[in-house]
C-alpha cells in the first residue's frame, strides 16, 4: 500500500464550493485532473472489511493506474447544513456525516467522451489487502486474539488500529493452529468465526482518518443509543433521517445444541460433552443440533464467573447463538448515512413487534448518486441480551491424503527418539517456512500403529531426520498424526534391488531381524551388536553372503542363559517336517526305562551277593518327573553320543541321589589323582568278570578303621609279595585254619599248632633256640571331627542371635529333642554333621 506525505485534494472536489455530497481524496503526490463522484455503492457487514465501488468523471482522458492503485483514499459523505448562514462567522455550509478510509484495490476506465472520461474504483478497508497474501503456515502455542494481532502487525497495522480490549472470554493457547492454502484475510476470518469473535471497523475517536478494527465476543461493543424515526413516506418530506420498509422474517430453529469432542489426552472423553439452550423458547424451536469434533480440551460450565473459551459449554452456547441469529431476520431502508453495522437502532413510531427490542444492524448495502439521496438497505437481527451476533463459521480447510514432514529433535544429530511422556513426536512440516524453536516445530504428534493398547502394542522410535507422512483426522489440519515413515535419498531403504529377496527390520542401533526368502537358501537372523549376539536359523551366511553352515545357531561374545521354569528338553530325536508334539520324547523315555531296568537287575544281583543295596525309588521318581516334563527337569538326549568337555574343572553335583548307568562298558579315567569320599557306605559289585585293583606304582592301602574287614574268594586266594615281605599282624590273636587244624598266635605271643590228625614238619634241619619277640607298627586311627556347632539367628541377619530360645529337633528317625539356646544362641544339642537331617521348630518361651 503506497502512502504519500498527505491528502491530495482532487481539483475542486473537496472545496467547500462544490455541491457534491460525496467527496473523494487520495494520499499521494500524483497530479490528477479534475474528477467528480458520480455514484457510490457500498457493502458493509460485521466481520468483513467494507467495500465501496465509486464511479467518477475526470477531464483527464487516461489516468495511469499506478497513480490510484494501492493508494490510500478517503470518501466523505456530507449533507447540507440547513442552519447555515453565510453571514454568521463559523457557520458551516456542510455537515460531515461519514468518513470512510481505505485503499484503492481496483481501477477501471468505463468510457470516454469528448469532454471527460468515466472511471470506476473500489475503495476497501486495508484489511482487504490481506486477501492478496496466500500461504500455508504453522503457529504454535498461541490463542486466537494474539494470533490475529500478530498477523495484522505483519501487515503494518499499528497497535491503535487493533482493539481486543473488551473480550469477555479467556481464550486458551492452542497447541497448533494451521493456515492451509488460505489468504491471511480468509485465515483470520475463519479462526475468529470458529470462536465467535466478530469485528466492526470504526473511525478512531480522536483521529477521524484512522480506522480501528474493534473485536468483540459479546454485545458490549454494539453501538447503543441510536434513535431514528420510522417513516412510511406517505407523500410527506422531512429534513430528518428516517427508516422505513421494515420487514421481518422468522424461522423455526434448533432448540438446543450438544457439543462433544474426543480428546485422547483425557482418561474419559465423556467429560467433553455439554448441552446449551440460550433462548429457552420452546414454542418456536425444535430439535437438537449435535456438534462433534470442535477442538476443545475442557468441559467448561455455564455457571463459571470467568467463562473459559473453547470448552464444551462454550462451543455448545456459541453454535446455538449462531442458530438463533437466523431465527429472526430484520430488514429496513434508511436515508441516514451515519448508520453502520454494529449499531442498535431504537426506532420511534409504529413498528412491527420484532423491532421492539432494538434493530442490530449486521450488514448493509449503501447506494448514492450525485443527483439522488443516499439510501442504505439494512439487514440485522433483534437485540437480545442473551444472544449475541456471531459470524457464520467459515469451513476449515481439509487436507486430503498426507503432507511430508521431518522428525525433529532439540539435539543436533540426535541418536535417539525425541518424544514426550506420551510417546508423541515433534515434526518440521515441509510447507512451513517459519523458524521455530528447534525440536518443537509442531504440536506433539502421535504415531499411528497397527496395534496399541494399555502399555502394549508396537513402537519403533523415529529418529531425527526421518521423513514421515502426516495425515489428519477427518482432514482437519489441527488434528495431525504420523501415518507412516518413509525412506528418502539421504536415508535409503534397507531393502533395495541389491537384496530384494530379504525382509528386514533393523533399528538405528543395528538390532536386526532379517528373513531371507531366496528359494533353497531361506534363513532368519535375529541379532544385536552388543556382544555380537545372534540367533541364526536355516541357511547360514556370513556378512559377505557366503555360506557358513545350515541349521540353527545361538551365539554371543558375552554370557548366555537358557532358563525354563517347567523344564528343558534337549534332544536330537528327529521330527521330520516339524511334525509331532512339542514334548514327544519317546526315545528319551525308552532310554530312561532301559537305564532303570539295567539298574534294577544289577542291584538285585548285588543284593543277592550281599553287597550294599541302593534304593532305586529316587531313580523311578526321576523318570516319572522327566517324562513329559511333569516337573521342572532337564533332559538331554543324543542318538549318536554326547560329550561334555572343558579344559578346566567340571563339577557334577546332586543334593540327593546320583545315578550313572551304561548298558555296555564304562570308563572313568583320571590322569592324576582320583578321590572318592562316601558319607555312609561304598559297595563295589561285579556280576560277571571280576574286580581288579592295581597300582602300577606306589602302595595300596585298604583299611576298615571302625569295623571288620573280610576277604573271601570262591577259589584260590593268593597273597604274594614280589620283592618284599608279607606281614600279617593282629593285636589280639591270629588263626590260620583249614580242615579243623591250624596255627593260633595268641596275644601273649604264644603259638599253638593243632590238628585233629597229624602234624608234619619237613626240612633239612630243625633249629630249637631260646625265645624271640618281634614288634609290628600298628597304625593309629584318629577320631573323626565331623561335628559342627550350630548358632541360631534371625533370617538373613546373623547379628540377630536367638538367645535363650526354646526349640524342638525332630530327627529323620522320628525322635524328638527339646532344648534351650544359651546367650550365644548355641547348645551342644545342636551339634551335628553334614549328613544329619533334622527338622527344627522354635517354641514359644513360657
Amino acid at each position: 500500500m503506497k502512502k504519500g506525505s498527505g491528502f491530495y485534494n482532487l481539483e475542486g472536489i473537496v472545496s467547500e464550493e462544490s455541491i457534491n455530497k460525496y467527496l473523494f481524496s487520495v494520499r499521494g503526490e500524483s497530479k490528477l485532473g479534475l474528477l467528480d463522484v458520480e455514484t457510490i455503492e457500498g457493502h458493509e457487514k460485521l466481520s468483513k472489511p467494507y467495500s465501496y465501488k465509486i464511479t467518477f468523471t475526470s477531464k483527464q482522458k487516461s489516468i495511469p493506474p499506478d497513480s490510484l492503485l494501492n493508494i490510500e483514499g478517503s470518501l466523505k459523505i456530507r449533507a447540507p447544513n440547513h442552519s447555515w448562514n453565510k453571514y454568521i462567522q463559523g457557520s458551516e455550509m456542510w455537515l460531515y456525516e461519514r468518513q470512510i478510509e481505505g485503499v484503492i484495490t481496483s481501477f477501471s476506465l468505463i468510457c470516454t467522451s469528448a469532454d471527460e472520461s468515466l472511471y470506476e474504483i473500489r475503495l476497501e478497508h486495508k484489511l482487504a489487502l490481506l486477501s492478496r497474501r496466500k500461504r500455508s503456515a504453522i503457529y504454535l502455542n498461541i490463542n486466537v486474539p494474539k494470533l490475529v494481532t500478530q498477523i495484522l502487525k505483519e501487515h503494518a497495522f499499528a497497535d491503535y488500529e487493533i482493539d481486543f480490549d473488551n473480550l469477555v472470554c479467556i481464550y486458551p493457547n492452542r497447541e497448533m493452529i494451521v493456515q492451509w492454502e488460505e489468504s491471511d484475510l480468509a485465515f483470520i476470518s475463519r479462526i475468529l468465526s470458529e470462536v465467535g469473535i466478530w469485528f466492526r471497523i470504526a473511525n478512531h475517536h480522536a483521529v477521524s482518518h484512522i480506522m480501528v478494527v474493534i473485536f468483540s465476543d459479546s454485545q458490549c461493543q454494539y453501538i447503543f443509543d441510536q434513535k431514528i424515526m420510522h417513516s412510511s413516506h406517505a407523500g410527506l418530506t422531512s429534513n430528518d433521517y428516517s427508516i422505513d420498509k421494515l420487514v421481518s422474517k422468522h424461522n423455526v430453529v434448533s432448540a438446543d445444541v450438544r457439543a462433544k469432542n474426543f480428546d485422547y489426552r483425557l482418561a474419559n472423553s465423556l467429560m467433553l460433552n455439554a448441552d446449551a439452550d440460550v433462548s429457552a423458547e420452546r414454542a418456536t424451536t425444535y430439535g437438537t443440533e449435535y456438534r462433534y469434533a470442535d477442538i476443545h480440551h475442557q468441559p467448561g460450565s455455564q455457571f463459571a464467573e470467568v467463562q473459559p473459551g473453547e470448552s464444551s459449554w462454550f462451543y455448545a452456547k456459541l453454535h446455538h447463538e449462531i442458530i438463533l441469529n437466523n431465527q429472526s431476520i430484520l430488514n429496513g431502508v434508511t436515508t441516514s448515512p451515519s448508520i453502520v453495522p454494529g449499531m442498535v437502532l431504537e426506532i420511534d413510531g409504529t413498528i412491527p413487534h420484532a423491532f421492539d427490542s432494538g434493530f442490530v444492524v449486521t450488514a448493509m448495502r449503501v447506494t448514492g448518486r450525485r443527483d439522488a439521496a443516499l439510501q442504505s438497505r439494512l439487514i440485522g437481527i433483534p437485540y437480545n441480551q442473551n444472544v449475541c451476533f456471531r459470524p457464520q463459521p467459515l469451513p476449515r480447510p481439509r487436507i486430503a491424503g498426507t503432507v511430508p514432514a521431518i522428525v525433529s529433535s532439540s539435539i543436533d544429530h540426535d541418536k535417539y527418539a525425541h518424544i514426550d511422556v506420551q510417546g508423541r513426536y515433534w515434526v518440521k512440516f515441509d510447507f512451513d517456512l517459519d523458524q521455530h524453536r528447534q525440536g518443537y516445530e509442531s504440536m506433539p504428534v502421535r504415531l499411528a500403529r497397527v496395534y496399541a493398547g494399555d502399555t502394549y502394542g508396537h513402537h519403533f522410535p523415529l529418529i531425527q531426520g526421518t521423513e514421515v507422512a502426516i495425515a489428519f483426522e477427518g482432514g482437519d489440519p489441527e488434528r495431525p498424526f504420523i501415518a507412516h515413515a518413509l525412506h528418502h535419498a539421504p536415508k535409503p531403504d534397507p531393502v533395495t534391488s541389491r537384496n530384494n529377496t530379504r525382509n528386514v527390520i533393523r533399528t538405528a542401533g543395528l538390532n536386526k531381524l532379517r528373513m531371507e526368502d531366496r528359494r533353497g537358501q531361506e534363513h532368519v537372523k535375529l541379532s544385536t551388536e552388543y556382544g555380537k549376539t545372534q540367533l541364526n536359523m536355516g541357511h547360514l551366511v556370513d556378512a559377505g553372503g557366503k555360506p557358513r553352515g545350515e541349521g540353527a545357531e545361538l551365539r554371543t561374545d558375552d554370557r548366555a542363559v537358557l532358563r525354563a521354569a517347567k523344564g528343558i528338553l534337549l534332544t536330537t530325536e528327529a521330527q521330520p517336517k516339524a511334525q509331532g508334539k512339542l514334548l514327544d520324547m519317546s526315545a528319551v523315555v525308552q532310554q530312561l526305562q532301559d537305564a532303570l531296568t539295567l539298574a534294577t537287575s544289577l542291584q538285585q544281583s548285588a543284593l543277592t551277593a550281599q553287597a550294599l543295596n541302593v534304593e532305586l525309588g529316587p531313580q523311578q521318581q526321576l523318570n516319572a518327573a522327566l517324562e513329559q516334563l511333569t516337573r521342572s527337569g532337564l533332559v538331554a538326549y543324543a542318538d549318536h553320543g554326547m560329550a561334555l568337555l572343558t579344559p578346566q574343572t567340571m563339577a557334577l553335583s546332586a543334593d540327593k541321589d546320583l545315578s550313572l548307568n551304561a548298558a555296555s562298558n564304562g570308563s572313568f579315567n583320571v590322569f592324576k589323582k582320583l578321590s572318592m569320599a562316601v558319607g555312609q557306605g561304598l559297595s563295589l559289585f561285579s556280576r560277571a568278570i571280576g574286580i581288579k585293583i592295581i597300582a602300577a606304582k606306589d602302595d595300596i592301602s585298604v583299611q576298615a578303621q571302625r569295623g571288620e574287614m573280610g576277604l573271601l574268594s570262591d577259589k584260590h586266594f593268593h597273597i604274594q609279595s614280589m620283592n618284599g615281605n608279607v606281614t600279617i599282624s593282629a593285636r589280639k590273636n591270629i588263626q590260620l585254619l583249614c580242615g579243623g587244624g591250624g596255627i593260633r598266635i595268641n596275644e601273649d605271643g604264644s603259638v599253638k599248632i593243632f590238628s585233629p590228625a597229624k602234624v608234619q614238619l619237613k626240612g633239612t634241619s630243625l633249629d630249637w633256640s631260646g625265645p624271640e619277640s618281634a614288634k609290628d607298627k600298628t597304625p593309629v586311627f584318629q577320631e573323626e571331627q565331623f561335628h559342627r556347632r550350630i548358632k541360631l539367628h534371625g533370617s538373613g541377619n546373623p547379628d540377630d542371635v536367638l538367645k535363650n530360645t526354646k526349640f524342638r529337633l525332630t530327627k529323620a528317625s522320628g525322635e524328638t529333642i527339646e532344648g534351650v539356646t544359651d546367650d550365644e544362641g548355641m547348645t551342644p544339642l545342636l551339634d551335628m554333621t553334614e549328613m544329619d537331617e533334622m527338622k527344627m521348630e522354635i517354641l514359644p518361651n513360657e
